[in-house]
């Protein structure tokens, strides 16, 4: 609590006979409020040049910060509402005489809520999150830091440490997982969590598929987390094709079309699926090719495009494979089958 001007007769001040010579204002609580929109009744004593209490003063009240506080109040009580972390010097004036007094707000973090632009995502697709602190009256607290993030499903989402979701390409269910960020104030811990669906990749019309995993490749399977899968779709005189690939040791070096699969040894390269350079561990990449992509094998000429389709079509006769710097003749292998 701390006092305002008053009569002082050593300096010569002096007050008119029932007018204000001192304001006091004092809280109800000294402790600070924790919450934005806590209240506190705020008072003013108001006291002539002989110490009595004026009973009806005109009081006006201002804050030095409303930022951090309002106050608002007519008379000699008025509240004083927190609005953000801080300090701020709530004043009374009477007569020319001023009285102050400090009020603290410190937010206390209550819970954390986090939120995503997208819950729905294809593979390969990124969504950030956002955590948002908030107090006992559930209103955002700003600056939160020392977020931490963690995923209950790694083979179908990940999460970086900044907060961003990347979705997997995964055949193994559930196609879900929960992104779960926790932060701890003051010894306690709080958590919660957002949940991340990963959509069905298969687009519209797609009329071959060939799932790849490392268990596939030949002539030795390959320990690895790494999955993907690659859609094909005839499209007059060229073959549209999409990759999903998640959880590869490297980045992919290339993508092909090999045949016809002897089983036990890697076969012959029928079409180089261009992938660019990609540069992520997961990922997905379209193109499409033509009878002019085929290789010739042996040194005969090319198949066309109809006999590598008929290929496609029987099945076990021609795979996918996709190579990383560390396995670069194939990390992940699956044999091509039509839709049925």
């Amino acid at each position: 609590m701390l006092m305002g001007c008053g009569y002082d007769r050593g300096n010569g001040v002096s007050y008119p006979a029932g007018g204000a010579a001192s304001v006091t204002v004092s809280l109800a609580s000294a402790d600070p409020m924790t919450s934005a929109g806590d209240t506190q009744v705020v008072t003013a004593v108001v006291k002539d040049g002989n110490q009595k209490v004026i009973s009806s003063p005109s009081v006006s009240w201002r804050s030095s910060a409303p930022s951090v506080a309002t106050v608002a109040g007519s008379g000699t009580t008025a509240t004083v509402t927190a609005v953000d972390d801080g300090t701020a010097i709530i004043t009374a004036a009477s007569g020319g005489v001023e009285g102050t007094v400090i009020v603290t707000v410190r937010r206390r973090l209550e819970s954390i809520e986090v939120m995503a632009r997208d819950s729905v995502l294809l593979p390969a697709a990124t969504t950030q999150l956002t955590v948002i602190g908030r107090d006992a009256q559930g209103r955002a607290v700003s600056g939160l830091t020392g977020v931490t993030f963690s995923t209950t499903n790694p083979f179908s989402a990940s999460v970086s440490p900044t907060g961003l979701v990347t979705a997997l390409f995964s055949s193994f269910r559930p196609f879900t997982s929960f992104i779960v960020a926790s932060v701890t104030r003051d010894g306690v811990t709080f958590v919660d969590a957002k949940r991340i669906d990963v959509a069905d990749p298969s687009p519209p019309g797609f009329q071959f598929s060939a799932l790849m995993e490392p268990q596939n490749v030949r002539p030795d399977p390959v320990n690895s987390a790494g999955e993907g899968i690659v859609f094909f779709t005839r499209n007059g005189e060229r073959i549209d094709y999409q990759i999903f690939w998640s959880l590869l040791t490297g980045p992919p070096l290339g993508a092909r079309i090999n045949g016809p699969d002897g089983n036990d040894a890697p076969a012959e390269i029928l079409v180089d699926l261009r992938l660019g350079n990609p540069a992520n561990t997961n990922g997905t990449m379209r193109g499409s090719f033509s009878a002019a992509d085929i290789t010739p094998q042996r040194g005969d000429p090319p198949i066309s495009l109809d006999s590598l389709v008929a290929l496609m079509k029987t099945p076990g006769m021609v795979y996918v494979d996709m190579g990383t710097g560390f396995f670069r003749t194939g990390e992940i292998r699956g044999s091509i089958v039509q839709r049925q």
